[in-house]
């Protein structure tokens, strides 16, 4: 699907406005100020020979998608520990093009997911106690690879590991597979959110419950400086002093991860 275009209201296919009522609750979830002062990224038709099928990402080409299921690594992180719960494997790649620096970054993520060893008893309780482990590449020419790992449960959001090869922890990106209200009350995402997070100087300001922002406590601050919607019609939101190598390496990352099965429903 495209961008909305302009024009009224009744020449904007039922379908685009369905997608956008749909990814709402999501939306809500992304950081406000980022939402508010970064530049938005939204799906675009994208044709140019010798690409194949592509889609545009504002100023960026995605192209050479691919996504399979297939036989479970067995010396894969999950695979290993418990031969007995079923274990399936997801593997999916793309490209993603950025014109204005002439790079091209290559990017494979592998999902391995495992069934919850309480199935019948999250089954009762209508969780989804699935275990997922996500390891995640990207390269480019003349870059140090960056990486990105992720292991949690699906009955909750969760926080992963991305940076470069070989550096000290990277920043936080974390996923936001469902909205906690009053501390409480949780509803599963229609689309799950992740955000990248960065210590932006000194405050008064500490990390807080993933998915609701920054809680009081004696660290940096932790600002989200980009912010991808994991489905269909893929949007972003990148804070305008983020660096370009980051911004390219994690939105190829990002739209990685929302081809993934992810499966959420409960």
């Amino acid at each position: 699907m495209t961008r909305l275009p302009g024009g009224p209201l009744w020449s904007i296919p039922l379908a685009l406005v369905a997608c956008g009522v749909t990814q709402r609750p999501s939306v809500k979830l992304v950081d406000p100020t980022l939402v508010a002062e970064g530049t938005v990224l939204e799906r675009t038709r994208h044709r140019e020979k010798g690409l194949g099928p592509a889609f545009g990402l504002g100023p960026y080409v995605v192209h050479g998608v691919g996504v399979r299921s297939e036989s479970p690594d067995p010396e894969g992180p999950l695979a290993r520990e418990d031969a007995r719960r079923p274990v399936t494997q997801h593997r999916a790649t793309l490209v993603l093009d950025a014109p204005d620096t002439q790079r091209s970054w290559t990017a494979l993520c592998i999902l391995q997911r495992r069934v919850s060893a309480q199935a019948d008893f999250r089954a009762v309780l209508d969780e989804n106690g699935d275990e997922v482990s996500v390891e995640c590449t990207a390269t480019a020419r003349g870059q140090v690879p960056w990486r990105l790992s992720v292991r949690t449960v699906l009955s909750r959001n969760f926080v992963g590991s991305l940076g470069r090869e070989g550096d000290a922890p990277g920043p936080d990106l974390e996923v936001l597979t469902r909205a906690i209200h009053f501390k409480r009350l949780e509803r599963v995402l229609p689309v799950p959110v992740a955000q990248l997070r960065q210590e932006v100087g000194q405050g008064e300001v500490g990390q807080g419950e993933v998915g609701q922002g920054v809680g009081q406590g004696g660290g940096k601050e932790r600002r989200a400086v980009l912010a991808m919607l994991l489905g269909r019609p893929e949007r972003a939101w990148v804070a305008k002093d983020l660096d370009p190598i980051t911004t390219e390496a994690t939105l190829a990352l990002m739209t990685t991860l929302s081809l993934l099965p992810w499966e959420l429903a409960e």
